[in-house]
Formats: structure tokens, C-alpha cells, sequence
């Protein structure tokens, strides 16, 4: 039996230095599968994330199976769905292209008379199925999320108010990949060998 170690006790706080700790890849773009393995460069950082981090959510919907008493003698797995929710504060090109989709925002470069100028538009269409990471630490311990296949299908609410900073709030849904999986989480506990 393991003896409980109060360094597996980990926060969440994001693995970033100059680049977002949450990026994103066109679909198809080859995947990290360990921790330290650096990312391919197709991914692209989406900035500072609000103060409430990331959220992941499992949700199993399940069917219980009865015999003729009533008596419940197997519950099933009728569906999966695995969501992360997070908040972006900047409000960048990578932000606005995951808050509205890819195609969805327009971008021009600064002249000697403007700054860049980004146009973004809301409507009735699907967001684009990308490849995502996101990258966690705590000391020298890190996490690693891997979605091969996610959706950002819900937007949240943005408030504009002079008080408070602008977020961009996603909600970001993962489909399987082609062996089923839909989150791949991989940990490196920090501790190395002597």
C-alpha cells in the first residue's frame, strides 16, 4: 500500500513563460504524448487565461438494466461527454479566433497611422474542430492535457464595464479520437532519481 505523500498534492497553475499555456493545432497536427515534449510548431498559444483557470468536466449518462423484481443488476455507459471551460483575458488575434473561429476574424496589419485593426464576427455557423494543449504546473511537477479533437460550442458571456477587464469565455467540447479517447492527461511528478 502507498504511503500518502503531501507532494502529490498539486495545484493548477499554468505551465507558461512568454506563450499561453493553452494552444491550439489544426486538426491532424502530430500530438505531444509526454510531458516536456515540446509542441509542434502548427500550435498556437491563445494568451493569458482569467484567474479561474481551466475546468474540465467529465459527464456520463448511464441506463440501468432491471430484472423482473425492479432490482437494478447492471448499469451501462449510454453516453460521454468531456468539456474544458476557460475564460481568455487578452483579447489577441489567438483569443478572438478561438472565442469566434478562425474564420470568423479578420486581421490587419499596423500602418504608420493605425494600430492593427481585427474585425470579428458572431452568426449561425460552427466553430472549427482543432487539436488543443494545455500545459500546468506545480514547482517541478507539470501536467499536460492533450485533445486530439475539441470544439469550442459555447461561448460565454463578455461583459465590457470599465471595472473590470474584458474575457472571452469558452466552453471547448472533445470528440473521440481514432482509438476512442477523448483527453489524454499526462503528469511528471517532478521527482527524479538519484
Amino acid at each position: 500500500m502507498a504511503a500518502v505523500t503531501a507532494n502529490n498534492v498539486l495545484v493548477g497553475a499554468p505551465d507558461q513563460a512568454t506563450t499561453g499555456a493553452i494552444a491550439s493545432a489544426p486538426l491532424g497536427t502530430a500530438l505531444p504524448t509526454a510531458v516536456g515534449t515540446a509542441l509542434n510548431a502548427a500550435f498556437v498559444p491563445g494568451g493569458y487565461i482569467s484567474e479561474d483557470g481551466l475546468t474540465l468536466t467529465p459527464d456520463r449518462s448511464t441506463v440501468d438494466i432491471k430484472d423482473w423484481s425492479g432490482a437494478t443488476v447492471r448499469r451501462i455507459l449510454e453516453s460521454f461527454d468531456g468539456t474544458l471551460a476557460w475564460a481568455h483575458l487578452e483579447t489577441s488575434e489567438e483569443s478572438l479566433k478561438t472565442y469566434f473561429g478562425d474564420a470568423n476574424v479578420s486581421v490587419t496589419a499596423a500602418t504608420i497611422s493605425t494600430g492593427k485593426k481585427m474585425t470579428a464576427t458572431l452568426g449561425a455557423f460552427d466553430l472549427p474542430v482543432k487539436s488543443w494543449a494545455f500545459k500546468l504546473k506545480d514547482g517541478l511537477a507539470k501536467i499536460l492535457i492533450v485533445v486530439p479533437n475539441g470544439q469550442v460550442t459555447e461561448q460565454g458571456e463578455v461583459s465590457f464595464t470599465k471595472s473590470g477587464a474584458i474575457t472571452w469565455p469558452v466552453v471547448l467540447t472533445t470528440y473521440p479520437d481514432a482509438t476512442g479517447k477523448n483527453v489524454y492527461i499526462y503528469t511528471d511528478d517532478g521527482v527524479f532519481s538519484a
